[in-house]
């Protein structure tokens, strides 16, 4: 994918009016001042959602058709899944709160963006690496990262949020079988949230990288 400039800042024009459909209140003014142009604008504008050109969306502006497509995928699985006779334990808003976010740590911090391009045409050309981590930031898993911005901003979230969040890795992540792999009653989830994120963001994923491959 190969955005123009004005394309680029169509989709960001439009993940803002969308923030404004879905939340509401002090909970939207603080998303709105993360997103800004100030803040972590220029990020979401141009980060691509990966860094290797055969995992997914690895070209700028990636990252936000990532979170826009997770987002709505998780409404078709959540309908899905409540047509097949699922629970629905989680506000809608909860849902998209988890999906919008569960990458956000991708955007690096303001004034550092986390992608950067790969000035190496050797690792471009014979390992698809396009973008590499910015050195200047300091090392810390993605989810990490994820609820640091939400904390630096003042952005509360609900435990239906945080477990979206920190599982929509699902088993990708090492960090999350203490919550998949569990065999007594009291540990088990206690909302359903967590498992239809990660599905809907295996669902996106994959087919990005079917238009890779096409």
């Amino acid at each position: 994918m190969n955005y123009t400039e004005a394309k680029l800042q169509e989709n960001y024009t439009t993940f803002i009016e969308f923030l404004k459909k879905v939340f509401t209140g002090e909970r939207l003014e603080k998303l709105l001042h993360m997103y800004s142009q100030d803040e972590l604008g220029v990020n979401v504008l141009i980060s691509p959602a990966s860094s290797f050109k055969h995992f997914h969306n690895a070209y700028d502006g990636g990252y936000l058709d990532h979170i826009m497509g997770v987002a709505k995928n998780s409404i078709r699985i959540m309908n899905l899944y409540k047509e097949a006779g699922g629970i629905i334990d989680f506000t809608q808003e909860e849902l998209l709160f988890a999906a919008i976010h569960h990458d956000l740590g991708k955007l690096g911090e303001p004034g550092k963006i986390h992608y950067l391009p790969n000035e190496s045409e050797w690792h471009i050309k014979n390992q698809g690496r396009i973008y590499v981590s910015n050195p200047d930031l300091p090392y810390m898993a993605i989810a990490d990262r994820t609820f640091w911005l939400l904390s630096h901003y003042g952005i509360t979230h609900t435990h239906n949020e945080w477990f979206g969040i920190s599982l929509a890795d699902g088993m990708y992540d090492d960090d999350n079988a203490k919550y998949l792999k569990t065999f007594s009653q009291e540990k088990q989830l206690r909302s359903n949230l967590g498992h239809l994120l990660h599905w809907a963001d295996v669902l996106t994923t994959n087919v990005e990288r079917d238009a890779v491959i096409k």
